[in-house]
C-alpha cells in the first residue's frame, strides 16, 4: 500500500494538469479580491472616472472574505472532475492497472491509493484557492475578516462537502475502464450540483418549525376567540385556510427530503454561491440561519396578529451554524462511506483484462 501511495503522489507531482488547475486557485481568487476592490473603488469625480479609498464595515468584509474563500466549492467541481477522469483513465488505458494486478497488489489497495491520492490533491486545491483568496483580499487593500478564527471552521465543512462531490468523480473514473463515459458523466454532474444545490436548498425550512407555528398560532386564535375579535367559526376557517401546507407546499414535499438526506444544501444554507443568492439567500454572514422572516407576512393574511418577536422566541426558528457544521459533517461522512464502499465493490468485481 505504501509503495502504492508514494507512486500515485508522485504521479500527481508530476502532472502538468494538476498544477495548471494549482496555478487557476492561486491566480482566479486573487484576481476576483482585486476585481472587487475595483469595484468598490470605481468613482465619478468632477474631473472624470477615478478610484478613492475603501473602508468596508465589518460586517460587509465579513462577508466579501466569506463570498470569494468558499467560491472553490463551485469554482472547482469541473477541474475535480476533468482531472479524476483524466488522470486515473490514463492508469487504463496504458494498462497500469492490468500491471498492479498482475504485480500481486491487491484490488482494493489499489482502489485506495487512487480515491486517497485523489481526496488529498482536492483538499489541497481548496487550501490553496482559500489562502490565495485570503491573499488576494490583502494585497489589495480592502483586508480580511474571518470572525475571529470560526470563518474557518465553515470552510473545513466546504472542503468536507466539496470531497464528498470528488469522490463521486474519483469512483465514475475507477469503475470505467474507458475515459469517455465517467468524463461525460462527471461532468454532466459538475455542471448541475450548484444549481440543484441552490433549488434544493431554498426548501431548508424545517417541518417543526411550521408545527411550533401553528401551534403558536392556535393559542393567539384562543386569545383572539376570548377577546371577541374572531367567532371560533372564524377561527376554524382561518386554521382549515391556513394549514400545515399553505406553508409547506408541493415543492417543499420533492426536495426537501432530499435536503434533509443529502449534503446538497450548503451551498444555498452557507450562502455559498451567487446561484444561491439568486434564489434568495441573504448576503450576510450571520451566526444562524433565522426561519422566523418566513412567516411574517403569513401573520397578516393569516390575521393572527403575532408579532415578530413572538415568532422569533421559538427555538425551532433558529439554527446555529455550530451545529449545522456538525449535520454536513455527518451526512458527509455516511455519504463517502456509501459511494467509496459501492465504487470498491464495483472495482474488485470488474474485469480488468
Amino acid at each position: 500500500m505504501r509503495n502504492l501511495l508514494k507512486c500515485e503522489f508522485t504521479r500527481l507531482t508530476r502532472s502538468v494538469f494538476f498544477w495548471i488547475i494549482t496555478g487557476f486557485c492561486v491566480l482566479w481568487p486573487i484576481i476576483t479580491a482585486l476585481f472587487y476592490h475595483g469595484i468598490l473603488a470605481f468613482t465619478f469625480t468632477a474631473t472624470g472616472i477615478g478610484f478613492e479609498d475603501v473602508e468596508l464595515p465589518k460586517e460587509m468584509l465579513r462577508y466579501l472574505t466569506w463570498m470569494i474563500s468558499i467560491s472553490f466549492i463551485t469554482e472547482l467541481p469541473k477541474f475535480s472532475a476533468l482531472f479524476a477522469c483524466i488522470h486515473i483513465g490514463r492508469e487504463y488505458t496504458d494498462g497500469i492497472v492490468r500491471n498492479k494486478i498482475i504485480a500481486g497488489h491487491s484490488r482494493t489497495k489499489i482502489y485506495l491509493s487512487y480515491v486517497l491520492t485523489q481526496l488529498a490533491a482536492n483538499a489541497f486545491l481548496c487550501i490553496i484557492y482559500i489562502g490565495a483568496s485570503i491573499f488576494g483580499l490583502w494585497i489589495s487593500g480592502l483586508g480580511v475578516e474571518v470572525n475571529g478564527g470560526e470563518m474557518f471552521l465553515r470552510l473545513g465543512v466546504g472542503i468536507v462537502v466539496f470531497l464528498t462531490l470528488a469522490l463521486i468523480f474519483i469512483v465514475l473514473a475507477t469503475i470505467f475502464r474507458r475515459r469517455a463515459l465517467p468524463l461525460i458523466l462527471s461532468i454532466v454532474i459538475a455542471m448541475i450540483s450548484t444549481t440543484a444545490a441552490a433549488v434544493i436548498g431554498n426548501f431548508n425550512l424545517p417541518s417543526k418549525a411550521v408545527d411550533d407555528y401553528i401551534e403558536l398560532r392556535s393559542e393567539s386564535y384562543e386569545d383572539l376567540v376570548d377577546m371577541g375579535y374572531f367567532s371560533n367559526r372564524e377561527v376554524e376557517k382561518l386554521e382549515e385556510e391556513y394549514d400545515k401546507d399553505y406553508y409547506v407546499g408541493l415543492g417543499w414535499k420533492i426536495f426537501h427530503p432530499a435536503y434533509v438526506v443529502t449534503p446538497i444544501g450548503f451551498e444555498s444554507d452557507y450562502q455559498a454561491s451567487s446561484a444561491g443568492i439568486l434564489f434568495g439567500s441573504s448576503m450576510e454572514y450571520t451566526d444562524e440561519i433565522n426561519f422566523t422572516e418566513d412567516f411574517y407576512e403569513s401573520t397578516f393574511y393569516d390575521k393572527s396578529m403575532l408579532s415578530p418577536s413572538d415568532i422569533d422566541d421559538l427555538d425551532s426558528m433558529h439554527v446555529s451554524y455550530g451545529t449545522l457544521n456538525l449535520i454536513y459533517l455527518a451526512k458527509c461522512f455516511v455519504y463517502m462511506i456509501f459511494i467509496g464502499g459501492w465504487g470498491l465493490f464495483i472495482f474488485r468485481k470488474k474485469n480488468m483484462f
